[in-house]
């Protein structure tokens, strides 16, 4: 059966988003409930609009920690940025010494976007990527798999259960069995766990809440889901 509590699911990723885009100054650009999840041509536009880069939720000071307790610090860890956007956090990171990055989006314009940035890093690719058909990555290519609000936007989409199993499929199959999957996420645990801890996906998952940062924030949620050796 499928899990039920993604019903709930985007109402808080489009609550949040609304709330982390009005701390970024950023103005409606209609009166439209935006569509996250319902492919790229939304992120494209968003893109073009702004060229601003922008973390959604925490940023690599605040995610540091649990970088490096899913690495012990190997700065040598194949890491895997999934939705990548416009953040900065992977180049945090490659400054810091983790230089076998790879970043994915399916919006061809910020993958454009960031390449041109970071022609100084230049061990870090980027790639214009459906996270839900990752085919060109081969099984167990990577230790650690990265997620700001992806399986949010997911939750946003029109067959919502599907593409969230269909994705979580993906992450499991590319990542090498004892890596971990960093999920960060606006979603509380009865809202994610569901679709985390399904057999298949063979995750031993841990929530870790982030608390909030203000009177007027929320707080975030760290799914630390290390994949089962077997």
């Amino acid at each position: 059966a499928l899990p039920i509590s993604w019903e709930h699911s985007c109402t808080m990723a489009s609550e949040g988003a609304a709330s982390h885009e009005d701390d970024a100054n950023e103005d409606s650009k209609d009166s439209s409930e935006p569509n996250y999840g319902n492919g790229p041509d939304y992120w494209n536009n968003r893109y073009k609009a702004d060229t601003e880069t922008f973390d959604w939720l925490e940023s690599y000071e605040d995610l540091e920690s649990f970088i490096e307790a899913a690495t012990d610090g190997n700065r040598s860890t194949r890491v895997l940025h999934i939705g990548c956007g416009n953040s900065i956090l992977t180049e945090r990171m490659y400054d810091a010494g983790y230089q076998h990055i790879t970043n994915i989006d399916n919006s061809g314009v910020v993958i454009e976007q960031m390449t041109s940035r970071n022609r100084c890093r230049p061990t870090m690719t980027w790639i214009e990527m459906d996270a839900t058909d990752m085919l060109n990555f081969n099984d167990n290519m990577f230790d650690l798999a990265i997620d700001k609000s992806v399986l949010d936007t997911f939750a946003c989409s029109d067959d919502a259960p599907a593409t969230i199993i269909t994705y979580l499929m993906e992450v499991s199959r590319v990542l090498r069995p004892g890596g971990t999957f960093l999920c960060i996420s606006y979603g509380s645990p009865e809202t994610r766990l569901d679709f985390l801890q399904m057999s298949h996906l063979r995750f031993d998952v841990r929530p870790v809440m982030i608390p909030p940062k203000n009177e007027t924030a929320r707080a975030h949620h760290v799914y630390i889901c290390q994949k089962r050796v077997e």
